[in-house]
């Protein structure tokens, strides 16, 4: 049954986007038209449902530490490559926002050692402690800069709960008593870095931590003409894209899943226990209807970390051991 384009976008404003629907997508609807033709059959379609019931009958597997177990495998595939040693010509080049206390970029590492890694951290605190950390490295580069959409200045709002969840989001709605910090910091575009630092060559893995503001950083990748220039990269979902850290108007989980797969991304989200045994990987091989599924409800949301992978771009021998962990969900009725 092919349903009429009105009712997508009223279904679009409704589950793709948080706030007011009368800011512009930019170029999301001429995606979304391309795609039309291929999924408005499986909007109702068993396959999404068979994903969405599989999430829920296993959602305690999908936390939002099982990313540790997707980027020690990828970044030990790169160093069964060769990777990841002394030709810093050839080594695995990963760019990590949400630098944190070096938990990803401690995991990036114990996988492949000498990996050139660009880390990003937005908290004066902790970016002086991974600055300390690699200040004599000549494979990590700390920054104290933010990942966004355009480059701006913002105030770090960091909640009595620790700086752990700092981020540049308005003090408002949950958030509206956490106090900000005195010190601002600048973001910048990763299709502008790339330029910045004169990187030619393909980002092998990105990882994105950004406390909400992840469709910000992916819609400042260019991916309509970096396809190339980042065929692999994962970033956090949960409960930052339905309260007042997600910007009004950004895209939702559904938006953004739509606009990767019009791209031709394949999307799979990411499952196990967070250790770095890869027989505990799962990476459930999702559509962007899954999200509608799953988040029928404005304050509903997919939990855990998604993984976005190329398979024009990506390294076909990558593409074949990711392949390995994937899990197609049995198609339902609805």
């Amino acid at each position: 049954m092919r349903l009429p384009w009105a009712f997508l976008q009223r279904r679009r404003r409704t589950l793709g986007m948080s706030g007011k629907s009368s800011v512009s997508l930019g170029s999301l609807d001429g995606y979304i038209e391309q795609l039309e033709a291929l999924t408005v059959h499986q909007v109702w379609s068993g396959q999404s449902i068979g994903q969405a019931n599989y999430y829920r009958q296993n959602k305690d597997k999908f936390g939002n530490k099982a990313d540790f177990t997707t980027s020690h495998l990828i970044m030990s595939w790169y160093a069964k490559q060769g990777r990841c040693g002394d030709a810093p010509g050839r080594n695995a080049l990963v760019f990590l926002a949400g630098a944190n206390k070096g938990q990803s970029t401690g995991n990036v590492l114990s996988a492949c050692p000498r990996a050139r890694m660009h880390i990003f951290e937005i908290v004066p605190k902790l970016f002086e402690q991974q600055q300390k950390r690699f200040k004599d490295s000549p494979w990590v580069t700390v920054h104290r800069r933010g990942w966004s959409d355009k480059v701006q200045t913002f105030h770090i709002t960091a909640p009595a709960e620790g700086v752990e969840l700092a981020g540049l989001y308005e003090a408002t709605g949950r958030w509206r008593n956490a106090p900000q910090l005195e010190e601002t910091v600048e973001t910048v575009t990763l299709a502008g870095l790339l330029l910045e630092l004169g990187i030619q060559s393909q980002v092998n893995y990105v990882l994105i931590d950004v406390e909400g503001k992840e469709p910000n950083v992916i819609r400042g990748m260019g991916l309509e003409t970096n396809r190339q220039m980042f065929p692999l990269f994962q970033y956090e979902l949960g409960g930052t894209w339905s309260d007042s850290r997600h910007d009004a108007g950004q895209w939702g989980q559904y938006g953004v899943a739509m606009y990767l797969k019009a791209l031709g991304y394949a999307l799979y989200l990411m499952g196990g226990d967070g250790g770095q045994d890869p027989k505990k990987l799962i990476l459930l091989h999702v559509e962007p209807e899954f999200f509608r599924w799953v988040c029928w409800r404005p304050e509903a949301f997919v939990d855990g970390n998604l993984l976005v992978v190329h398979p024009t771009f990506v390294d076909p021998g990558l593409w074949e051991e990711i392949q390995k962990h994937v899990v197609e969900a049995k198609p339902q009725a609805g």
